[in-house]
């Protein structure tokens, strides 16, 4: 069973069929926590969730969370999570989480974000190693040691690459762009970048493009699928699928 017994239920979804859980008190397991976690990640992105987006994103789970990631244990997982009332399945094959099941897809996002700024800033673990540990850590920080991390960090309201800790009051800027959408002459403050290819986050980090620093767009060139930045001192050039992945806010005038 993914859970002994089960708290849940919530409004459904046109096209469920799925009766509502019993209202029990839940265990979850691991493997369950990361399918909360990437589907709440999937939708977070603004895409669709189904069976075969969210073995993408499973995909990009650290091999020590020993998840299975065939397409029929993730077909497999879903049913049993449709049965156990984390989530509902829409007449179109969409997965959305139920109420419940939003709220424990946000408590794990807040614990590995959390634990992602802990490593980082009070530990001084490098940016790229960061979001395997808190995969580790995610699991086995209960309520009382998230809320001593979340009061030394100082209530932080985003992870080291920007992502936003839910429950933290962040309020995303409106403004936000992907760098392959920049234009040659803006200067602009990095918002946001990817967080689960540690040799890209390691290529970020060098770079300085990291969350809070002001860069100047150069060149963006689609015919030759790349685009140009300044930083500080040193010019840094991006493949545009990279580029995509990085988000940017302008940088607000002082005059």
């Amino acid at each position: 069973m993914i859970a002994n017994e089960v708290h849940g239920g919530g409004q459904k979804v046109p096209g469920d069929k799925t009766s509502e859980p019993a209202n029990k008190e839940l265990r979850l397991t691991q493997a369950v926590e990361n399918y909360l976690l990437s589907i709440y990640l999937v939708e977070e992105r603004g895409y669709r969730v189904t069976n075969s987006k969210l073995l993408d994103q499973l995909r990009r789970t650290p091999a020590t969370e020993g998840l299975g990631t065939s397409a029929p244990s993730v077909s497999g997982m879903v049913r049993r999570m449709r049965k156990e009332g984390f989530i509902q399945i829409s007449s179109n094959k969409s997965i959305h989480l139920t109420p419940h099941g939003k709220t424990l897809a946000e408590r794990i996002i807040r614990r590995h974000r959390l634990a992602a700024r802990m490593v980082v800033d009070l530990l001084g673990l490098e940016l790229h190693r960061a979001n395997v540990e808190a995969h580790r850590l995610e699991h086995a920080i209960s309520d009382e040691i998230e809320e001593r991390i979340q009061k030394t960090l100082g209530n932080p309201t985003t992870d080291p690459f920007g992502q936003p800790i839910p429950g933290s009051g962040h309020v995303s800027s409106t403004s936000t762009i992907q760098l392959d959408e920049a234009i040659a002459g803006q200067r602009l403050i990095v918002d946001r970048i990817p967080e689960e290819d540690e040799e890209l986050v390691a290529y970020l980090a060098k770079s300085k493009l990291i969350p809070g620093t002001e860069i100047t767009v150069r060149e963006v060139a689609p015919y030759r699928g790349v685009v140009t930045v300044q930083v500080a001192k040193n010019t840094v050039v991006l493949g545009n699928k990279v580029a995509a992945l990085v988000r940017l806010t302008p940088k607000q005038s002082n005059s």
